[in-house]
């Protein structure tokens, strides 16, 4: 095959500009992007703005993770067996307790072969773990610590499944990052939950933010972390009565995540909040979803893909100003936090509502082009909370 050379001609960046003002005609507004939920405004022709600082990022080769409850132990023993032989090659236990049976939880799950995180939310959980689970799982299982000066984990998942915008989910993880700083001077490794929404390129930027915004209190702290991003899909756009959508949004929240850089991805059955609990079909197509971007979209490593894409980084940029601003808001009033977070979570929870009643928000399925196939009969079951406020479904809003 002969090599072909094709010759871009340079052009200056009033040219440019002055054709997409003239291709564009009367649609110029496109070239600006304004979102009210997450209160942004950027030109996409202001080439002359600041610019991110270039970092030479190292391949992240990502994990499909499943998550599980260790309340049922024979259950999620069962569960995680299954999605190990369906691809899965990390799981994540939660809900520990002084009485979980890891014997059974873990039986026949080769712990020295895969990613096993363990989450323990208190120290009688763990001492638990310490006393009574077996060598090889002590040895292999990844500890999480939600409690203490061992935390390494923090969170932002359940402000983004309660509307949060993405600048609030990021000051809201690293506020607690920055305590967990305060009372341990090397924590080494933090892993860091993120929601992830269905704006695509801003879910992408809001990643690559965390890593940014993590690098400055490195910088601050004088520490160097080892930064484990797990991304988690939600329910807020998902919906029970026309169940095939959901593929589509779970594929592009995933792509999202795993470009934006996330080192662990946790597509969640979209059924997994109805009353019957995850569907056989939700668990095996959420696993597979995975697969396919891993495997049949060759994705399962990557360095920064999008690293100078000019729209991607304009809105990484924003997101890192703004979601400093509010961490050094909160920083500054440490035991009113809690309430500021939830103030700013309830005015972008009213946006979002606002949009979708309008129309402006148009999921289809849920308040458009609602299915008119025959689908398996689910109702939602309980609702979680945070910060005193249920998840945000819209599907639930338009009943």
């Amino acid at each position: 095959m002969s090599e072909v050379t094709i010759p871009f001609l340079t052009s200056s960046s009033s040219d440019w500009q002055a054709q997409l003002h003239k291709e564009l005609k009367d649609n110029t507004a496109l070239l600006h992007y304004h979102s009210p939920i997450e209160d942004l405004s950027i030109s996409l022709t202001e080439l002359e703005s600041p610019q991110l600082k270039f970092t030479q990022c190292e391949p992240i080769s990502w994990k499909r993770m499943v998550t599980t409850s260790a309340l049922n132990e024979k259950h999620s023993n069962q569960l995680l067996l299954a999605a190990l032989m369906q691809g899965a090659d990390a799981i994540y236990i939660e809900q520990t307790s002084s009485q979980t049976n890891f014997q059974e939880l873990l039986a026949e799950i080769e712990v020295a072969y895969i990613s096993c995180f363990i989450c323990f939310d208190c120290e009688d959980a763990y001492l638990h773990f310490e006393r009574s689970a077996d060598e090889k799982h002590k040895s292999h299982c990844i500890v999480v610590f939600r409690f203490g000066q061992q935390k390494n984990s923090i969170s932002s998942y359940d402000a983004q499944q309660i509307g949060a915008n993405c600048s609030t989910q990021l000051a809201a993880g690293l506020f607690e990052l920055q305590q967990i700083l305060e009372q341990n001077q090397n924590p080494g490794t933090i892993y860091f939950e993120l929601g992830v929404g269905n704006e695509y390129l801003i879910e992408i930027a809001k990643f690559r933010a965390a890593r940014v915004l993590v690098a400055q209190l490195e910088k601050i702290h004088e520490v160097q972390l080892d930064l484990q991003i797990i991304a988690k899909t939600g329910f807020c756009n998902k919906s029970l009565k026309d169940p095939y959508t959901n593929l589509l949004r779970l594929s592009t929240e995933g792509l999202s995540a795993v470009m934006g850089g996330a080192n662990a991805l946790c597509i969640q059955p979209y059924d997994a909040l109805s009353s019957a609990g995850a569907s056989e079909f939700g668990q095996r197509m959420a696993l597979n979803i995975a697969n396919l971007l891993a495997d049949e979209a060759q994705l399962s490593e990557l360095r920064d893909p999008l690293q100078n894409a000019y729209a991607i980084e304009k809105i990484c940029l924003e997101l890192v100003h703004k979601s400093w601003a509010l961490l050094c808001d909160l920083d500054e009033q440490p035991l009113k936090a809690t309430d500021v977070l939830k103030e700013q979570i309830k005015q972008t929870r009213l946006v979002r509502t606002a949009q979708f009643n309008s129309g402006k928000n148009t999921l289809i399925g849920i308040n458009a082009f609602h299915n008119e196939f025959e689908s398996p009969k689910a109702d939602w079951g309980t609702i979680p909370m945070a910060f005193g406020l249920p998840y945000l479904i819209f599907e639930k809003i338009a009943e």
